[in-house]
């Protein structure tokens, strides 16, 4: 049992290595229950070409051949991540475009469009085609245009790993894949944003900035102004207070007044404490104060949700 684990594991390694290495690619037939889902995956694969080589040389549908001279027009989105080498690409909406190494290019329905690698570079891409309300209603989310359809994230192991495991999902086709590529691919675009969200922060090191005003702020045994953990960041209060709602969406006094009320219901669900008692623990300045922020922000108040 432990060889054959070990074997299928090797195989599976062969077959990723394959992938990141050579030119793949899978076109799935589509159900109606698979429209009806929301967001359809249409096809999905790799390409390697090596220096000097035509992309034109590499084998498609028909619907799907690239020239640079002619270009080409699809009905459905495409994900592309430029994993290696540097190109042009061009759109009739977005005009001529350089692209380097980290770049996601989305691809719109219906829209005109070519690109290709520098002639003396090696180019490695992975993409997946895909359609459906959902996917038209999440594309506006990713910040990413018709006019502007390039976005530069950088090289990412979570991006090639998440379009490998797409890959390899597609190859099996078991039954309901569909709606598991449909998953991954949500997972992808969360990363997009994650990371081209990061991308926008000039500081390097604004991870560890903002985690440890985090652990600042839920350190509610011993209150500290926001000034002050500004001070100890070595940042000033406004750039402080913009880092850190920019970074997680609500300002430091939002996120210690939510984790102040998550710990209330939790003492709360305990037992233990009165609620004056667990107003005093969380810095409330009183137990009246407590009740009407807990009303405020729950619905109820902390003696019935006791």
């Amino acid at each position: 049992m432990v060889l054959l684990t070990f074997v299928g594991k090797i195989d599976k390694f062969c077959a990723l290595f394959d992938i990141m290495n050579s030119s793949f690619y899978k076109y799935f037939p589509i159900s109606d229950q698979d429209k009806n889902w929301g967001l359809h995956i249409l096809d999905c694969g790799s390409v390697h070409i090596h220096p000097g080589m035509n992309m034109s040389n590499v084998p498609h549908p028909n619907q799907y051949q690239l020239s640079w001279e002619k270009g080409r027009v699809l009905n459905e989105y495409q994900l592309i991540y430029l994993a290696e080498g540097c190109g042009i690409f061009e759109s009739k909406r977005s005009g001529q475009i350089t692209i380097k190494s980290g770049s996601i290019i989305l691809l719109f329905p219906g829209v005109w469009h070519r690109y290709k690698p520098k002639d003396d570079e090696t180019w490695n891409t992975y993409w997946i085609g895909f359609n459906g309300n959902i996917a038209a209603s999440m594309i506006p989310k990713l910040g990413i245009t018709e006019e502007n359809p390039i976005s530069i994230i950088g090289n990412h192991d979570q991006i090639v790993n998440a379009f490998i495991e797409m890959i390899d999902i597609g190859q099996m086709e078991f039954s309901g894949y569909q709606q598991v590529l449909a998953g991954e691919l949500f997972k992808l675009f969360g990363w997009i944003y994650a990371l081209t969200k990061k991308s926008g922060f000039k500081e390097s090191n604004i991870d560890s900035v903002i985690h440890r005003a985090k652990l600042q702020l839920m350190q509610l045994e011993h209150h500290i102004e926001i000034e002050e953990i500004a001070k100890e960041l070595s940042l000033g209060y406004s750039k402080f207070r913009k880092l850190f709602k920019d970074y997680t969406g609500m300002s430091p006094g939002q996120f210690r007044m939510q984790y102040k009320l998550k710990k209330a219901m939790q003492m709360l669900n305990e037992g233990d404490l009165s609620i004056k008692e667990i107003a005093l623990i969380l810095g409330f300045e009183s137990a009246q104060y407590f009740t009407r922020i807990f009303k405020l922000k729950t619905g109820t108040t902390p003696g019935k949700y006791k």
